[in-house]
């Protein structure tokens, strides 16, 4: 069941009160620390770096009052696997930054779309879906929404939810096709590719084709976009002087407040929380009407649910402002203490002269080591996409076995960087490494088994 509250009617001329609800069910330096810490442990890789112009302006409010609160320094594309240990890495400047003037945070240099799209065809990213029959009920109480309504949905990403809407009655229920429309190099094209393909200019040709739609749908989409007050005003050509626009993202609020590093990706540009969210939606000529957020482990998910109405618009608290600058500016201060203090847990645990191995060679596993600079503690990178195996983790440039590669007799303790919901299902899968003593712990902060509990105060 998800409880939530619904936007009252405002007089015109006013914003409406705009209230959260939640799923009832459970649950500095110009030279960065970790900088120092490469400089320190230098990895052995030869690099070429990506020279980008800084943002000096807000990517949402355009105000100049950017202000950068993590340095990351130069990362690599984490889906761009190398063949070879001594492969060359294309390195990109990573930092992030708040402003002062809205409290979105977001990276200070985009990587540009191109640069991320994956060299390999069998890289897929899954989003949790689980929520996904609610978000439906929910439309579908939408005031003036009906089974003849015209729905659109963005991406693949919403291919789900339109089937939900196709069994539930809806009759004009379609998706933007990536190639016809949009210009994508293939139908399955990525939302790396989608966020800079869809343009007003493109969106506004669509809807003179097809007719304005009365509800669009973008899952997992905005985070992404390199210029996201274009992709805002895009989707608000697409809808109807009343349509409802539905906008899935992470929400990033408890990672910043757990100071999970993991939750940085080159592929995401902006980290939203609840309170930060409803600012995007003026670029798009939209108010919001209601939210849910939808609980999971590592990172939940807010569904923005808002209406076309240019007349109005929706204005932010200044306290809310205040408080995730406040937010941003502890996560990025935190950030030099906790690569101290993961260093002096690695440095227990390799004290025997055993290395350890990281399990998942994704995103996620490559952020905490690269970030903190930990690879010299590492022997390997596990994964049980065969893919994946034989190749190395950018950056880091360690190497990707297969989970036998566990019982070598030389790796002490395997750190998990998997989503903790599955963990379970993969330590079982390792009975014979934890008989001959081995350990797993979690990467994550959100994580029963996180090394968190064991890093000293």
């Amino acid at each position: 069941m998800v409880a939530r509250r619904v936007f009252a009617p405002a007089p015109p001329g006013r914003p409406a009160a705009f209230a959260w609800s939640h799923c009832t069910a459970a649950r500095t330096e110009r030279t960065s620390a970790a900088d120092r810490v490469r400089r320190d442990h230098p990895p052995l890789r030869r690099v070429s770096c990506a020279r980008r112009k800084a943002v000096t302006r807000c990517l949402i409010c355009r105000s100049g009052r950017l202000e950068r609160v993590l340095d990351l320094g130069r990362q690599p594309v984490s889906s761009h696997f190398a063949r070879s240990p001594d492969a060359t890495t294309r390195l990109y400047t990573l930092a992030l930054a708040v402003c002062r003037g809205c409290g979105i945070v977001q990276l200070m240099q985009p990587v540009p779309h191109g640069d991320l799209v994956p060299p390999f065809d069998w890289i897929t990213y899954r989003e949790p879906e689980t929520h996904l029959d609610r978000v439906v009920a929910h439309a579908c109480t939408l005031e003036g929404l009906h089974r003849g309504s015209a729905v659109v949905g963005l991406s693949v990403k919403d291919a789900t939810t339109l089937d939900r809407f196709r069994n539930a009655g809806f009759t004009h229920v379609r998706s933007i096709d990536a190639q016809a429309e949009l210009g994508a190099g293939k139908a399955d094209a990525g939302v790396e590719s989608i966020q800079a393909l869809f343009t007003p200019e493109r969106a506004q040709a669509i809807a003179e084709r097809h007719g304005p739609a009365d509800l669009v749908i973008a899952r997992h989409v905005a985070e992404h976009a390199e210029r996201p007050h274009e992709f805002m005003a895009a989707l608000g050509m697409l809808l109807a002087p009343d349509g409802y626009l539905i906008v899935e993202v992470p929400d990033c609020r408890a990672n910043l407040q757990r100071q999970d590093y993991t939750m940085i990706w080159e592929e995401h540009v902006l980290y939203f929380t609840p309170e930060t969210l409803p600012q995007t939606l003026a670029a798009a000529g939209c108010v919001p009407v209601a939210a849910d957020i939808h609980p999971f482990p590592f990172e939940d998910v807010i569904v923005l649910y808002a209406r076309k109405d240019v007349a109005r618009s929706h204005s932010w608290d200044p306290q809310s402002v205040l408080r995730n600058i406040a937010l941003a500016t502890a996560y990025g201060a935190a950030f030099p203490d906790w690569t101290t203090r993961h260093r002096a847990l690695l440095e227990r645990f390799t004290a025997d002269g055993r290395r350890l191995a990281a399990y998942g060679a994704g995103h996620l596993t490559a952020a905490f080591i690269n970030f903190h600079g930990l690879a010299d503690y590492f022997a390997c990178v596990i994964d049980d996409t065969a893919q994946k195996q034989g190749l190395f983790l950018p950056g880091c440039n360690l190497p990707i076995a297969a989970r036998e590669r566990l019982l070598a007799g030389d790796i002490g303790h395997c750190l998990l960087g998997l989503a903790p919901q599955i963990e379970d299902k993969v330590i079982a899968n390792n009975a014979e490494f934890i008989a001959r003593g081995g350990r797993f712990h979690s990467m994550f902060t959100d994580s029963p088994r996180s090394i968190r509990n064991l890093v000293a105060v």
